[in-house]
């Protein structure tokens, strides 16, 4: 056998098993309609009613608006949350993208805001019954720990309410952060195309 059959053939062969691995592979990530009606129903603009929290307690209040936009295909969305300055906090902005990831089986959401220092990954997962989504992460805290957080999404048609907790390090208690009333504005839901 030559030298360039030698390099050739192998990677022709390769080429044959990967593409007969495509097919199969596409069948296994194949997503039920199901998995977007959460990111569809989080389409719009939404006016937010702001709750801060500080050692369990309720610290300020703000008032905000998140304007959320799907893809065409509707099977991602994206977010921008604006809270302007007040005479206690600095503007706020956030900004994330979500939807569901069919190869790893889940929903992922990529966050960054003025708050953060660096990007934050939520994976989570979709109550259809009590039409609620339940998120998981940990971040870096900038000063070498790791911090867990979850965020609870409850959908109540035109309302969301979403409550972002830090878990305790010593013990995974829950701590309020924030809680938000999200209200959609009338006629700003787009279904998906």
């Amino acid at each position: 056998m030559s030298y360039f059959a030698s390099k050739i053939l192998p990677a022709g062969a390769a080429l044959v098993v990967a593409a007969s691995w495509l097919p199969a592979r596409a069948a296994d990530t194949a997503v039920a309609p199901a998995a977007y009606e959460p990111i569809v129903m989080e389409a719009g603009t939404w006016d937010a009613e702001v709750t801060f929290f500080e050692d369990d307690k309720p610290s300020g209040q703000a008032k905000g608006v998140q304007v959320n936009t799907l893809l065409v295909n509707g099977h991602w969305i994206t977010n921008d949350f604006r809270i302007p300055a007040s005479d206690r906090f600095p503007a706020y902005q956030g900004h994330g993208v979500w939807g569901y990831d069919p190869v790893a089986r889940t929903y992922v959401n990529t966050w960054v805001d003025t708050n953060d220092l660096s990007v934050r990954t939520d994976y989570g997962y979709w109550q259809p019954k009590e039409q609620t989504m339940v998120w998981s992460s940990k971040q870096n805290d900038g000063n070498g720990h790791f911090i867990d957080y979850r965020i609870v999404e409850e959908f109540k048609g035109e309302v969301r309410l979403f409550s972002f907790y830090q878990l305790g390090i010593a013990k995974p208690n829950p701590h309020p952060l924030v809680k938000i009333t999200f209200t959609r504005r009338a006629g700003t839901a787009r279904a998906a195309s």
